[in-house]
Order: C-alpha cells, then structure tokens, then sequence
C-alpha cells in the first residue's frame, strides 16, 4: 500500500467512524499523507444569538481537519492543544474551508 492509499484508508475509516463531522455535513475535499482539507456549509441552526457561525462550530471544522491530517498515517494521534483566531463574522450560507498540514510527528512525553 502506498502512503496515499494509506492516507485515504485510513481518512475513509476515521470519517465512517466519525458521527460528529457526518452529523454536521463536514466534507473531506482531499488528504494525503499529513494533509487534509474539509468544508462545511453553515446551515441556519449554527447561527448563535448574533446571527452569525457559532465559533464553537467552526473550531470543530478546524480540529476534524487536524484530526483526519495527523491520523493519515494511520498511527493514533490527538492534539495537546490548540488556539483559533476569528478574522471575521461567518454567516447562513457561506461555505467554510480548513486546511491542515502536519508540521511535526514527535511524540509528547507523558507527565
């Protein structure tokens, strides 16, 4: 198996898995080994009080792009943590894209 097909596999079974991003339409558009990018369409139910994405949604897009980027090796992998910046107000009907590109594969140490 080569590492593209690996990474396909193993994205296809994380997602099959994965009730969450089906739930809220997550689509994967690619992945490769150490790369993934999805999209979603803001529906109206994740609007919050201000009529506007809800930022807890759009984080969940970004970290499902980690999550499916870093396993596409096919070795369980989680985040340690993670921060997000809202550059502008996302609406009903705009269609959100994240990309994420692996940068490390070291192993953290445990306390």
């Amino acid at each position: 198996m080569t590492p593209q097909q690996l990474a396909e596999a193993t994205v296809k079974a994380m997602y099959e898995a994965e009730a969450c991003s089906r739930a809220l339409g997550i689509e994967i558009v690619e992945v490769r080994p150490g790369y993934a990018r999805l999209q979603m369409d803001v529906r109206p139910d994740f609007l919050n009080g201000h009529v506007i994405c809800h930022g807890g949604l759009m984080f969940t897009l970004a970290d499902a792009a980690f999550a499916f980027a870093y396993n596409s090796y096919n070795v369980s992998t989680v985040a340690a943590g993670c921060s997000i910046e809202f550059l502008r107000p996302v609406h009903g009907g705009d269609r959100l894209s994240a990309e994420a590109v692996k940068q490390s594969r070291r192993r953290s140490k445990a306390p």
